[in-house]
């Protein structure tokens, strides 16, 4: 496919198709990079970094996707920003995070999406009985996928302002944090991984190499 940056015959009309899509698009919404006509993520865990580039890899030719190291927080963690330049890219998913309504194809497709937000911007405790939430930078932001949750019969949610910080946030509560786990669970790479154990860096060679050049 030819997504070259000003390309305007390439549209990605059919985009999202998937729950795969709408996983991607949950996860661009929380942790995803733009700047002038690049389109990415950025994230210190390299698990999503590689669920975002082999996403990119259905669209674009390797040689196009790049990758970059920094460091972030008081400890120094590696962070990876890996991105592409297409503006129509860019275009479709803005367009979604944008837009005033978040309308999703289907239950299934909500669900994938809210994966994908939950790996970016989630948390729960280790146990995963309690301290369920999801962060967001805007409000308007934070109520359209607050207003999602009924839709996968999860009704007992909290949205918070932290005035400090200037974050909203949703807390699932206790009695509905199973059902929305349930809900998740089979799209969320931070759930199985909790469940499964952690991978190390060392199992992702080919990102860190990428990371590296």
């Amino acid at each position: 496919m030819d997504n070259t940056v000003g390309n305007s015959s390439t549209s990605f009309c059919n985009f999202p198709n998937s729950k795969e899509d709408y996983y991607i698009l949950g996860l661009w919404c929380a942790d995803g990079y733009h700047w002038t006509s690049s389109i990415g993520l950025s994230n210190i865990d390299l698990s999503l970094i590689q669920k975002f580039k082999n996403f990119l890899l259905n669209l674009f030719p390797e040689d196009r996707i790049k990758l970059d190291q920094y460091k972030t927080g008081k400890r120094k963690y590696v962070g990876y920003k890996l991105y592409v330049n297409s503006r129509p890219l860019l275009r479709v998913f803005k367009k979604f995070k944008d837009n005033n309504e978040r309308k999703l194809a289907s239950a299934e497709a909500i669900k994938a999406y809210l994966a994908g937000r939950f790996d970016g911007d989630g948390c729960i405790s280790k146990n995963m009985k309690k301290d369920c939430r999801i962060s967001y930078g805007n409000y308007q932001d934070a109520k359209l996928d607050y207003d999602l949750l009924p839709s996968i019969g999860v009704t007992n949610v909290k949205l918070y302002r932290y005035r400090t910080s200037n974050t909203f946030v949703i807390y699932i509560q206790t009695k509905d944090i199973n059902k929305f786990l349930e809900n998740i669970s089979k799209y969320s790479i931070k759930l199985q991984k909790l469940v499964l154990g952690t991978r190390r860096d060392s199992d992702y060679t080919e990102i860190v190499r990428m990371a590296s050049v």
